[in-house]
C-alpha cells in the first residue's frame, strides 16, 4: 500500500540543507511513501512568531492547515519548527474557538476550509508508525552496527497532546537508529536546547551556554557522531564549532548528522560519491568513509 502525504520540507532544509532533502526524498522514495508538491503553501511560520502576533501566526499556520485539508490530506514534515506550528495552531483552532475567530473567519473569505481535517505528522513518527520498524529492515541494505552516536532530539520533537507521552516521538528516532544497528550513548543532555532560538536575541550566549555544553558533553562520550532529526539543531551544531574556534579557540570537532542521512546510507546510498561531506561544516566524512567501507 502507497501512503500519501503533502510534503512540507520547511524553509531551511532546501535553502541550507540539500543533502538533507535528498535523503529523505531518498529514504521516502524506497519506503513507497508518495510526496505531494502544493505550490500555494507558505512559511508555517515559526511558533515564535506567536510572541510579536498571535494572530498572524495563527491565520498563516491555519491557512496551510486548510489547503491541505482541500486536498485531503497530511502534511508531512521534517522540520521540528514547522511540527510544531502546525501542531499548536491545529490544537488553538480545535480547543481555543476564542482564539481562533477572526482566523476562521479570514479562512471562510479565501474560501478554504474552516473546519481543518488535516495532521501534521514529523518524518521519525511517519518512518516509525505509518511506515513501520519492519519496512526499514526489509529496505536495508547495509547494517550501521558498530556507529556510536549521541543523540539531539531537539526541543519541539517532544510537542504532544496535554497529558500524552512527551518522549514517545524521541523514543520512536531510538527505535529507528536501533534497527539500522546503531548503538546510541547518553549524557542525560539530550533534551538541552541547541541554543537556535535564543541565538535569534543573544548569539554569543546561545553558543556559550547552549550549543557548547552539549558539545562539550558529547564530545567526553567517545562516539563517532551526534544524530539529529532537527535541521535548525543540525545547523546550529556545527555553526557553533566553527565560532567557537574564533571566540574560545577551542576545536570540538564532533560531527554532525541528520537521521535521514543515516537511514539512507543503510537503504545504499554513497554519501561520499554525493558529496554530502561537503555540503556539510562538520568533519564527517571519516564517519562517511567507516558507514560506507563497513556494514554489508
Amino acid at each position: 500500500m502507497t501512503l500519501k502525504y503533502i510534503f512540507y520540507p520547511g524553509c531551511f532544509i532546501p535553502a541550507m540543507l540539500p543533502h538533507v532533502e535528498y535523503s529523505i526524498r531518498y529514504v521516502l522514495n524506497r519506503l513507497n511513501v508518495e510526496l505531494q508538491e502544493i505550490p500555494e503553501l507558505s512559511c508555517c511560520p515559526p511558533k515564535i512568531t506567536s510572541v510579536g502576533d498571535f494572530k498572524a501566526w495563527l491565520t498563516i499556520s491555519a491557512r496551510n492547515l486548510a489547503i491541505a485539508t482541500k486536498y485531503g490530506l497530511d502534511l508531512l514534515t521534517p522540520c521540528n519548527g514547522c511540527f510544531e506550528s502546525f501542531f499548536e495552531a491545529k490544537h488553538f483552532i480545535k480547543h481555543r474557538p476564542d482564539l481562533a475567530r477572526d482566523t476562521l473567519d479570514i479562512l471562510k473569505k479565501l474560501g478554504l476550509p474552516t473546519k481543518i481535517e488535516s495532521n501534521v505528522k514529523h518524518f521519525v513518527e511517519v518512518i516509525h508508525r505509518d511506515v513501520g520498524l519492519d519496512k526499514i529492515s526489509e529496505n536495508m541494505i547495509k547494517s550501521l552496527s558498530g556507529l556510536k552516536v549521541a543523540v539531539h532530539y531537539g526541543c519541539h520533537l517532544f510537542v504532544t497532546k496535554p497529558g500524552e507521552d512527551v518522549w514517545e516521538k524521541p523514543r520512536m528516532m531510538d527505535e529507528i537508529l536501533r534497527t539500522l544497528g546503531v548503538e546510541i550513548v547518553r549524557d542525560g543532555l539530550e533534551r538541552i536546547c541547541c541554543g537556535f532560538v535564543l541565538s535569534t536575541i543573544n548569539d554569543e550566549k546561545a553558543i556559550l551556554e547552549r550549543s557548547e555544553v552539549r558539545l562539550k558533553s558529547v564530545k567526553s562520550l567517545d562516539v563517532d557522531c551526534l544524530v539529529t532529526p532537527c535541521p535548525q539543531c543540525l545547523i546550529r551544531f556545527e555553526y557553533s564549532q566553527i565560532k567557537l574556534r574564533s571566540m574560545k579557540k577551542v576545536r570540538y570537532d564532533v560531527p554532525v548528522l541528520h537521521l535521514a542521512e543515516l537511514l539512507a546510507i543503510a537503504f545504499g546510498l554513497d554519501p561520499l560519491k554525493m558529496r554530502f561531506d561537503r555540503l556539510h561544516r562538520s568533519p564527517v566524512k571519516p564517519v562517511f568513509e567507516k558507514l560506507v567501507k563497513g556494514g554489508s
